[in-house]
């Protein structure tokens, strides 16, 4: 699965920053380059390295409300005590760590992809991410929200902002988003049982379950598979029966996502992680 890959992510971001800053020093590794290149598209830069944990009355928390944007995570907002700041702060890093260690590759992919987390008590609890807004990362922790449980909203968000990446990069749909708001192009989604959803986001609701899988799995668990086997399988039903309206690209993505749900085998998402034969894609051929 392409969209978990960190050799494709490299190869991805390395499309794209030719077109947005041009060509990388000599010296510049990837990730520098592709900070440069998202605080081209953002209000407000990326930091230089590492993720910057912010907080609602920040400049990205203050951005975020007063433009309403991710406003699922805004709804019943409440201030954010200082010791509650320090304990959150340390547990994205610890959250990062755990990530890079539990499968080194996946925790790869969030150090090149999110550059920002802020941080809100709110009424919603959760993750959010936007195309528009590359490399950031909102997050409503819950209260009983262990190490694994900030990790896993990480790697999720990190995953949505890596396929909005390829889409740019790609193209992944025939026709712009506004038009598969239409009912026709609706299909039922991976997460929330029995509603239909545009198909980008009923995509969108799919790639993000085989990597939390895994990393559930890592630690014994199995609750998102038999929780959510049937509707993702539902889902793909639902992307399959509408494969034209994806492009060559978007039509491997999906396919490669039905792989998994025929067999739930997480040596497979491991392997999409780091293996080789999902690290390219061929734009001239797909042509």
């Amino acid at each position: 699965m392409r969209f978990l890959n960190i050799h494709h992510a490299h190869e991805t971001t390395g499309r794209l920053i030719p077109a947005t800053i041009g060509e990388r020093h000599a010296e510049e590794d990837l990730a520098h380059a592709y900070r440069r290149m998202i605080s081209q598209w953002r209000p407000l830069d990326a930091p230089q390295a590492g993720i910057r944990v912010s907080f609602r009355d920040d400049p990205w928390g203050r951005h975020l409300e007063n433009n309403q944007v991710l406003e699922n995570i805004l709804e019943g907002l409440t201030h954010t005590p200082s010791d509650q700041r320090i304990s959150w702060g340390r547990d994205i890093q610890r959250a990062v760590d755990y990530t890079r260690e539990l499968l080194p590759d996946l925790g790869a992919l969030v150090d090149l992809i999110v550059t920002d987390v802020v941080m809100f008590s709110s009424k919603n609890k959760g993750g959010g991410s936007a195309s528009h807004v590359p490399g950031l990362v909102s997050m409503s922790p819950g209260d009983a929200w262990e190490v694994h449980d900030f990790a896993e909203s990480v790697v999720h968000e990190a995953v949505h902002l890596n396929v909005f990446l390829a889409d740019m990069a790609y193209g992944m749909y025939t026709k712009p988003a506004a038009a598969l708001e239409a009912e026709e192009y609706r299909v039922v989604s991976a997460v929330k049982f029995g509603q239909m959803r545009p198909l980008d986001k009923a995509f969108h609701s799919a790639v993000v379950a085989p990597p939390l899988m895994l990393m559930q799995s890592r630690r014994g668990e199995t609750e998102l598979v038999d929780k959510f086997r049937s509707s993702l399988r539902e889902c793909t039903d639902g992307l399959l029966d509408k494969l034209d309206l994806f492009t060559p690209y978007g039509q491997l993505l999906v396919l490669e996502l039905r792989a998994f749900t025929d067999t739930y085998d997480m040596d497979l998402v491991a392997e999409s992680v780091s293996g080789a034969r999902f690290a390219s894609y061929d734009m001239r051929a797909a042509a």
